[in-house]
């Protein structure tokens, strides 16, 4: 039994040390406000312990493009406040770590822009996915405090409800068919230095779905009141967070390049770009007003339906690599990039992980620059955050419609993926409700 427990807190350690999960608490130059750094790991980076060795680039790029695609076929457009909508994950892109209780346990999470609860995998497990490191004992933790029904934290997950036991119970499902069902609990969350106590998580009992058993849980960063931004804001200077999102490729060539998440930091400065933050009813997605998309000096317009008064027709996802247009905008978009773009086009362009439009070239695509406009703001991409190299011959549009002939159903609500704010760094300002853009190099940061 001594060799068991030591060998699993030599596991511990040893994830610790693959994640380097980093923190840095500085003062920033232009608010004097302490600043909280984070590493992010993508599942396909050699540092994460998913990364897969014998697998090629392009192999482990096809995967999580076949994860997108896969999340995108299930999240419908919703516009009743009545409708609760199912949660986005599919996989995850990014993961996380932090550690619950006292004293903290590592919980390797999955980083979710489109959820709220915070959980991970509790002792007793009735139905649990294969975890490689030790499962959260509750009974362990001198800070643990499960959440009774009449409690005011019960009510602040709509997914909660009450049993004969008085416990807080939930049962959260996600788009992709993975689940987590347990009680709702207290305990103290650690960023490293920074501990925060009685924050609210799910102990969850049982739990399947698309999960490696490197994750223990995921960390879920939606606008909600159980948010992991939304509980720690008071502890690093509000509610609001940021991310540098490296392209996987620079990852790829140095192992020691990896994103970023920051708390604390305002993103100010020349070149930022603001677009409001829209709800509709529902606290989770960031959702957005897109209004149009240029290629070179050609503009197109979105049509809307001026009867609505709920603007938000496209959410920010850090989980989903590429963007999804509405499919009349994408269908005028393709088209004008098609007489933009002078290569080989790839005839079953299909075979290259559902992705519309591809190319036959050795070499980068230059131009044309394309330019997404949302309300107030008129982002302008780079090439790496329009064309996607998805082998080393062949080069990909990273868009796509909503609808599409190979899914079963459709929705005109976009997604804005993650490759189109690779070298962006983004800031979520719950707060103000104000969405952020500052074009950055983020292998330097």
């Amino acid at each position: 039994m001594a060799t068991l427990l030591r060998c699993s807190s030599i596991f511990l350690v040893a994830f610790s040390i693959l994640f380097h999960t980093v923190l840095s608490l500085t003062q920033d130059d232009h608010h004097h406000a302490t600043v909280l750094t984070l590493e992010l790991i993508h599942r396909d980076s050699p540092v994460s312990p998913l990364y897969n060795p014998s697998e090629t680039h392009w192999q482990r790029l096809s995967q999580s493009l076949r994860r997108s695609h896969h999340q995108h076929r299930i999240i419908p457009h919703f516009r009743g406040k009545d409708v609760e909508s199912p949660l986005s994950f599919s996989g995850g892109e990014y993961l996380l770590n932090i550690s619950i209780g006292t004293p903290p346990r590592t919980l390797i999470g999955i980083f979710d822009t489109g959820s709220n609860l915070i959980w991970t995998q509790c002792i007793p497990c009735k139905e649990c996915f294969e975890q490689k490191t030790p499962l959260f004992n509750p009974a362990s933790s001198q800070t643990y405090k499960a959440l009774s029904c009449g409690s005011k934290q019960c009510h602040l997950l709509p997914q909660a409800s009450c049993f004969s036991t008085q416990l807080c119970h939930y049962n959260y499902t996600y788009g992709d068919g993975s689940y987590t069902i347990g009680n709702l609990a207290l305990d103290t969350v650690t960023l490293n230095s920074i501990s925060v106590r009685g924050t609210i998580f799910g102990c969850g009992h049982q739990n399947g779905g698309i999960f490696s058993g490197i994750e223990s849980g995921i960390i879920g960063f939606g606008s909600g009141a159980v948010s992991l931004v939304s509980q720690i804001g008071k502890s690093v200077g509000g509610k609001f967070f940021s991310h540098c999102l490296v392209p996987t490729m620079s990852t790829q060539t140095d192992p020691n390049i990896s994103s970023k998440l920051y708390f604390g930091h305002q993103v100010s400065g020349p070149g930022v770009l603001s677009t409001p933050l829209l709800l509709n009813g529902i606290d989770t997605y960031y959702y957005l007003e897109l209004q149009g998309i240029s290629v070179g000096g050609k503009r197109f317009t979105i049509d809307v339906d001026s009867s609505q008064d709920f603007k938000g027709n496209i959410f920010i996802d850090s989980g989903t690599p590429i963007t999804y247009l509405p499919t009349n905008l994408y269908t005028s978009f393709e088209a004008e990039i098609r007489k933009e773009v002078h290569l080989e086009v790839v005839k079953d362009s299909m075979e290259y992980y559902l992705l519309n439009l591809c190319y036959k070239t050795m070499f980068d695509i230059t131009d044309p620059i394309v330019t997404v406009h949302f309300n107030g703001a008129d982002v302008k991409l780079n090439l790496e955050n329009t064309f996607l190299r998805v082998s080393e011959d062949v080069v990909c549009l990273a868009f796509g419609p909503t609808s599409n002939e190979t899914f079963t159903e459709t929705s005109d609500l976009g997604i804005y993926g993650n490759v189109a704010v690779t070298n962006f760094l983004v800031e979520y300002d719950l707060e103000n409700k104000i969405l952020s853009f500052k074009p950055t190099n983020c292998t330097a940061q």
